[in-house]
């Protein structure tokens, strides 16, 4: 419902946006690679390699999730809209425990990006 103090000619002539993902997992790392810049890429200087592999896997991840809208229903029991803010929040986690650990806490990493950012919904 419109606003009362809010005119509305403005609304129904205005340019209305969105914002969609695209189709297939391909195009979908190639927009995360597209928006992501090379300071990301280098933003890691205690663990590189790991980093960019990680960051990999976890675009790949997020394609994967992103692209699970088109099956509908089946392996999952409610709809979720995933965003770029998921796999920025999962990228700066993924972040820091690289940069503060000594070794890769695969079972922390497992549960806050599995379980927290993508799956408390």
């Amino acid at each position: 419902m419109p606003s009362p103090v809010f005119p509305v000619p403005v609304l129904q002539n205005g340019i209305k946006l969105t914002n969609e993902p695209p189709k297939g997992v391909k195009a979908n790392i190639g927009r995360t690679y597209n928006d992501t810049g090379e300071e990301v890429l280098e933003s890691c200087s205690a663990k590189p390699s790991e980093w960019r592999r990680l960051l990999f896997a976890l675009s790949f991840f997020h394609a994967v999730v992103q692209e699970r809208r088109k099956f509908g229903p089946l392996g999952w029991n409610i709809k979720y809209e995933f965003n770029n803010s998921d796999l920025e929040c999962s990228s700066s986690t993924l972040r820091m425990f690289l940069t503060e650990q000594e070794q890769i806490p695969w079972a922390a990493l497992e549960y806050v990006v599995g379980h927290v950012n993508y799956g408390g919904r």
